[in-house]
């Protein structure tokens, strides 16, 4: 319980106790008066209570005497329920009437014993209580507590204060502004810190700057990672690659909803199987590296410089320019991470502060009234430091005292007897804390459970918040959801909560809490609440709500002493991974059910779990229990409808669960059953429709029989019609074209459902006759859900047309259609004015979107239409059956995707567009008006432009593709252009003025053969050239090559699959031009180049399918350049070339006079062809990759010295090396390897035993290599070894014992050991071993079986074992 919040356990007893429920079972069992004088004196104890909460921080006695009566309050509390719980199980037990063994149980005797049994209890409990409060030796007042303070709460608006409304900050982000975009810094990767105490706004700070517009347009790549206290290096690299990952999300959901990105579905995989983080350093090169990218790194308290410097090196690749933004709270952090002089932020200024303090203290103009309020403010803000966040708290605070007496009391009799420590505002925040409700203390107290920084679910919170009691109703009809809304608004007004996120209907969805309101929580809720962190031994035994601050993969994690907390009501899992699956074994659940009786909330999400014992059903106080994400349930227990106080049942994702429990209309608690994600589910069971209070349910599975043959068991649609109650998401799937649909559709009754947000209509995927096309379009109408609906989607609905009921649904924002393919005609949308988004998909009969013969008033054209979204509708021809005149206007479309609409020849104007990217693919639209009518010429809001043609047009089109591009001309200040499947042979004249292009990509303009003179264009940064096949120059002209004129801005260029390119000019030139900022090419099966200008600045080289051998040695004969590409205006620098580049990926022969320049280099990767001679040279190299080389035998190629010259190298790998026989002798010289992976080498024959000599591998991986008959001896010298994969030996039959010795391994992978025998003895001395994984050895396999195999005893103590049969490939 939360200091000051006892008043508010005391009020729910009393509630309790009042209860008509407990009162009626109190009266059978004779026990009424007793449990009537509990509540008297709990009443006469509360009315004290505040005032001794208040008073205890300058009396032990008074808390002493609190903690006393907290106990016995707790105890309280438990009685009662245990009291309530009864009660509810004589309400469900007496439902049939006529059962022998209900007539049993409530026998009069067995009444009568249990009554006598309750009543001591509750007598003993009161004369506790009464004892307590005769012990009290101090004076205490009674204090009412201000109930109105939330129902003014209530009239406000709760807006969270914009980016754009905060105060004090534009001369920091413009400082910070210009240090990120300062030219003269040398660093390619450059570190900048903002560095302040905590509230004063470095996070809102680096925000500002993170969503400036010129920060989008200078940085190709945007990141922010919230690190906090936990500096590890893989996890902030795997959240730098979901960063990456969401945003290139984005991206494919521009183009189409249909494509994705291999690699991004690849990394996607990897992040979920927790891949070696070399793998994912190599992602996340792969994305970084040759970008301009600004990563922000939130929160960092890391003092270590190692690790640091560990995270640093993985991040150099980025072009020039590239910035890191720190913001911390430390100066010594700033110190080790800067390379840029730190951004020192300070308080606000008194005005500024005075600004913020109005906004937060007064309504608009109210301080004007009152002098005396001005006066006395602004010696209250003194308090506040300057500091914005003590600002808010306080001010949202005052906002509620309305009379001059009790601002006056707070400044005399609070906050000035605060201590000035302008480095602790903490105390100052505990002013607002002790002014809240004590609802509110409870409530926001029960926040210190969460991480910090975590994004915590808006409605899993007030779910949570319900099951512990915390919500009070002053009304029986009241919705306690609704009222922890109410909860939840005030918090957030009073700026204890904060960065909200919104789903697509504008409500709330997730928030944080800034880091100090997190110790503020911690600190006021005590030793009642601990976060467990591994290791961590001692938990006091009144601990009453626990939460685990890493992972929960076994019971074996878990303190014994916790068990002895025996009043746990908590449970918390938050940091179970998102994406990987966790495996446990049984006893994890089984022993928190047999010790934790008093639980009212358990979280065993993502646990591993296969099946549930029945012994859940003696938790009986629970209320909130979440299983989700245990993808191997295939079935809950009876026993589970038990659980009579159940409240939220969580499932989603447990993919594998058949069906639900056959008697859960015995839960008549139940409010909350989310089972999204459980593709398994057959049916819903009969009965469901009796959980009248339901208010979740996100899906309602039918059976896919026929009605008359679905067993009485499964629960039909009838089953929603008295769920009334029901809000959010509703799925319903299984829909059937069968006559009689409609009568069954028609007893869902979801007219009735108010609350409800979403619906989404499924019917099963098969071939539709007339018969259901007529069926589909009853059920619809049988379906018709409430008016107040927002989002409707329907998927495989077999009707022509659709009900006129539709377009009554007003407030509809969002309307879907997919696979519908009989679908001729759509509904007149254009008649719902709150539609914002509209998606389209797979219509294959769909011909035009509208019927409407109306005016087209642009104001009345989808006036609130910003997304719309056609893919697959191969028959559609227009937005109109008939062609018009005059074509509407959308006033708000910002976001407009069409795809593979062959036919599609008319469409409304989008003069409002202000999307980064207008995607066309594969449509053919006319030169027509539509196309002037677009006037992308005016279109001064668009950043990016790309235009995308169909596949299909014939050879004698290109003129018709010029007409197109001359008509197609945009506004002159684009960015970004792309152009795809053109088939025009020149450009259109438009293109040379457009003086700010930055990118330009052309891709498949196969019938281009010239580009026009691009080095004309000043600030092009970025060209992409892809397939375009008849292209043999870049470049016709014959003009002057001044060096300073060329390409004066280029940075990045790629050219892919211009397989008649021979040059980048059409002459032979007697004297070569240099680019003077490029940092990024990349050329890729263009096999005929070979004349290309000089890049002796390049910093990343990729050359695939190009002979380049030549362009690489000019470059190192071109002699030292003066360089330019760090700022045109600073003095010249001497630069010797390619003594920039980092990263080479090559398929060819790398010459060796090159090597002595190639200062820089850090990453290496060399298909088909030899190591180079003079490697000794790559003294910066870092990491080494050999492969796909039927010749290459890595044992000839370098002498021993010159792997020594290698001193940095950290990874280095071996693959698809046919002739690799043995490894080179001189890599046993490379003492800085960490990483070594050895893969499809298929004559290699011995790992020697000299490897051992690499004491600094941390991983190391041999697979298939099925010549390899053992491994070293010795192999236990690499005491630094986290991780080994070995796989494929098919001739190995045992391991060496120096397994034993492998004290640092925590990750051992042993697969295709077909003959493999035992483990070694030693593996069962391996404390550091988490996780082992077994398949493909089917002897040892036997050996290793749970309790009765041989070498069980050597792996039973490693939490996460895979005992499986081996995959064809490596996950």
């Amino acid at each position: 319980m939360a200091e000051g919040a006892l008043s508010g356990v005391a009020k729910g007893i009393v509630g309790k106790a009042g209860d008509l429920v407990v009162q009626e079972i109190a009266l059978i069992w004779g026990v009424k008066d007793e449990i009537n004088k509990l509540k008297e004196t709990v009443s006469t104890i509360k009315a004290v209570l505040m005032d001794a909460e208040a008073k205890q921080h300058n009396s032990e006695a008074i808390k002493l005497w609190l903690q006393r009566l907290k106990d016995a309050m707790f105890d309280a509390d438990d009685l009662l329920d245990e009291i309530s719980t009864e009660a509810l199980r004589r309400e469900v037990m007496t439902r049939n009437k006529k059962a022998k063994e209900v007539r049993i149980f409530f026998s009069k005797s067995n009444q009568l014993a249990y009554g006598v049994r309750m009543g001591h209890k509750v007598k003993e409990m009161r004369e506790r209580l009464v004892a307590i409060a005769a012990d009290r030796q101090f004076p205490l007042e009674e204090r009412c507590e201000e109930r109105q303070v939330r129902y003014k709460a209530r009239q406000q608006t709760h807006s969270v204060v914009r980016a754009e409304d905060v105060i004090g900050r534009e001369d920091d982000k413009k400082a910070i502004i210009e240090s990120l975009l300062n030219p003269n810094v040398k660093e390619n990767v450059s570190v900048l810190p903002i560095v302040g105490i905590g509230g004063l706004g470095k996070t809102t700070a680096a925000q500002l700057v993170f969503n400036d517009e010129e920060i989008k347009k200078h940085f190709e790549l945007k990141l922010w990672v919230c690190v906090s206290d936990d500096f590890d290096v893989e996890i902030i690299v795997k959240k730098i690659l979901e960063c990456i990952e969401s945003n290139k999300q984005k991206d494919v959901k521009m183009k189409s909803n249909k494509r994705k990105d291999l690699k991004m579905n690849t990394l996607g995989n990897d992040l979920q199987k927790g891949v070696q983080m070399d793998t994912l350093v190599n992602y996340l090169q792969e994305d970084i590296n040759g970008n301009r990218y600004l990563l922000v790194l939130d929160d960092l308290w890391n003092e270590d410089r190692e690790k640091w410097f560990s995270l640093k090196n993985v991040l150099m690749g980025g072009a020039s320019g590239s910035r890191i933004l720190v913001t911390t709270r430390i100066k010594l952090v700033a110190e080790i991470t800067q390379s840029m002089q730190p951004h020192l932020l300070k308080g606000l200024d008194d005005q500024q502060s005075w600004s913020l303090f109005k906004k937060m203290a007064f309504k608009e103009g109210e301080e004007r009234k009152n002098a005396r309020f001005v006066e006395i403010g602004k010696e209250i803000l003194k308090k506040c430091a300057g500091v914005p966040l003590a600002i808010r708290t306080i001010g949202g605070l005052l906002y509620f005292k309305k009379s001059e007496i009790e601002w006056r009391s707070f400044k005399t009799n609070e906050i000035s007897k605060i201590r000035q420590n302008e480095s602790d505002i903490l105390p100052t925040l505990k002013l607002s804390y002790d002014h809240l409700a004590s609802h509110l203390k409870q409530c926001f107290a029960y926040c210190s459970l969460f991480p910090k920084d975590y994004e915590i679910d808006k409605s899993s919170l007030i779910n949570m918040w319900i099951a512990q009691g915390f919500i009070t109703l002053h009304d029986k009809k009241q919705c306690p959801k609704d009222v922890g809304h109410e909860y939840f608004m005030d918090l957030l007004w009073r700026s204890f909560f904060l960065e909200v996120e919104k789903d697509e209907f504008g409500n709330i969805s997730k928030f944080k809490i800034h880091d100090l309101m997190h110790d503020l929580a911690i600190q006021v809720m005590g030793s009642e609440s601990s976060t467990i962190y591994p290791k961590e031994k001692d938990i006091d035994e009144k601990t009453r709500h626990v939460s685990f601050g890493d992972t929960l993969h076994s019971s074996s994690e878990i303190p014994i002493s916790l068990y002895r907390a025996r009043r746990i009501k908590t449970f918390l899992l938050p940091c179970q991974p998102k994406y990987d699956t966790i495996s446990s074994n049984d006893s994890t659940y089984s022993a928190i059910v047999a010790s934790f009786k008093f639980i009212r909330l358990l979280d065993l999400h993502n646990m591993g779990i296969k099946t549930i014992p029945s012994s859940i059903k003696k938790l009986k106080y629970l209320r909130y229990l979440d299983l989700s994400k245990n993808e191997h349930i295939e079935m809950l227990p009876n026993s589970i409808v038990k659980l009579y106080n159940l409240q939220t049942l969580k499932l989603s994702e447990c993919s594998k669960l058949k069906e639900l429990p056959k008697d859960i209309n015995k839960l008549i608690n139940l409010k909350f059953l989310e089972i999204d994600g459980c593709s398994g589910l057959t049916h819903m069971p009969n009965g469901l429709g009796q959980l009248t209070n339901l208010q979740t349910l996100s899906r309602f599975v039918m059976s896919e029989g026929r009605i008359d043959s679905v067993p009485r068991s499964y629960g039909g649609l009838k089953e929603l019609g008295r769920l009334n109650e029901l809000r959010g998401n509703l799925s319903i799937e299984n829909l059937n074209q069968v006559k009689d649909a409609a009568l069954e559709c028609k007893d869902a009754n979801l007219k009735e459902k108010q609350r409800l947000d979403r619906l989404d209509l499924n019917w099963v995927g098969v071939n539709i006759d007339e018969t259901g096309v007529v069926c589909d379009m009853s059920t619809v109408e049988a379906l018709q859900p409430h008016i107040n609906l927002k989002a409707l989607r329907l998927n495989r609905y077999g009707g022509v047309i659709f009900p006129p009921s539709l377009v009554t649904l007003t407030n509809l924002v969002r309307f879907e259609l997919y696979s519908c393919k009989k679908c001729q005609y759509l509904p007149p949308l254009d008649q719902l004015p709150f539609l914002k988004i509209i998606e389209l998909y797979e219509l294959d009969c769909l011909e035009y979107i509208s019927d409407s013969k109306r005016g087209n008033s642009d104001s009345l054209f989808y006036p609130s239409l910003e997304t719309l979204s056609i893919e697959e509708c191969p028959n559609l021809d227009g937005w109109w059956r008939v062609r018009r005149d005059s074509l509407p206007s959308f006033p708000r479309l910002s976001d407009l995707l069409i795809s593979d609409c062959y036919q599609l020849t008319s469409f409304p104007l989008f003069p409002c567009l202000e999307v980064e990217k207008l995607s066309l693919h594969d449509c053919r639209w006319k030169p027509s008006l539509e196309y002037k009518g677009a006037n992308l010429k005016e279109r001064q809001l668009f950043d990016r432009l790309a235009l995308n043609w169909v596949v299909d047009i014939t050879k004698t089109d290109a003129g018709y593709n010029e007409m197109l591009m001359e008509a197609r001309q945009p506004y002159i200040n684009l960015n970004r252009l792309g152009l795809v499947w053109r088939r025009g042979v020149i450009f259109p004249r438009w293109l040379m003025s457009h003086t700010n292009l930055v990118q330009l990509e052309l891709n498949s303009c196969t019938k281009c053969q010239y580009l026009p003179p691009l080095d004309q264009l000043p600030s092009l940064k970025i060209i992409h050239l892809f397939l375009m096949y008849c292209l043999e120059h870049i470049s016709d002209s014959e003009r002057d090559n001044s060096y300073s004129l060329f390409y004066p801005s280029l940075e990045t260029l790629h050219i892919w699959g211009c397989p008649h390119l021979k040059g980048w000019w059409r002459g032979r030139r007697d004297s070569l031009p240099s680019f003077p900022r490029l940092s990024d090419l990349q050329i890729t099966n263009c096999p005929q180049l070979t004349s290309f200008p000089l890049f002796p600045y390049l910093k990343r080289l990729v050359l695939h399918g190009c002979n380049f051998k030549q362009s690489l040695i000019n470059n190192k004969t071109s002699g030292n350049l003066p360089s330019i590409a760090s700022s045109s205006s600073s003095p010249s620098t001497i630069v010797a070339p390619l003594s920039k580049l980092s990263f080479m990926e090559i398929d060819e022969a790398l010459p060796e006079e090159c090597l002595p320049n190639l200062i820089s280099l850090r990453h290496l990767d060399l298909g088909k062809c030899p190591l180079p001679q003079g490697m000794r040279y790559l003294t910066a190299l870092q990491r080494l990759s050999v492969g796909f080389s039927e010749g290459v035998d890595l044992s000839n190629d370098c002498d021993e010295m010159q792997w020594q010259g290698l001193r940095t190298l950290l990874s280095l790998q071996f693959y698809e090396l046919p002739k690799l026989v043995s490894l080179p002798m001189g890599l046993q010289y490379v003492n800085s390897l960490q990483n070594l992976i050895i893969e499809s080498c298929r004559s290699l024959i011995a790992i020697p035993e000299w490897i051992c000599k690499l004491i600094s591998l941390q991983s190391l991986k041999i697979w298939d290599c099925p010549k390899l008959e053992s491994l070293p001896e010795g192999i236990g010298a690499l005491t630094s070894l986290q991780t080994l994969r070995i796989c494929g030996f098919p001739k190995l039959e045992s391991l060496p014992e120096g397994f034993g010795a492998l004290t640092s391994l925590q990750t051992l992978r042993i697969c295709g050991f077909p003959k493999l025998e035992s483990l070694p003895e030693g593996i069962s001395a391996l404390t550091s071993l988490r996780t082992l994984q077994i398949g493909g050895c089917p002897i040892l396999l036997k050996r290793c079986k749970k309790q009765i195999g041989e070498d069980w005893h050597k792996i039973s103590h490693i939490p996460n074992l895979y005992l499986e049969e081996p995959d064809e490939e490596e996950p």
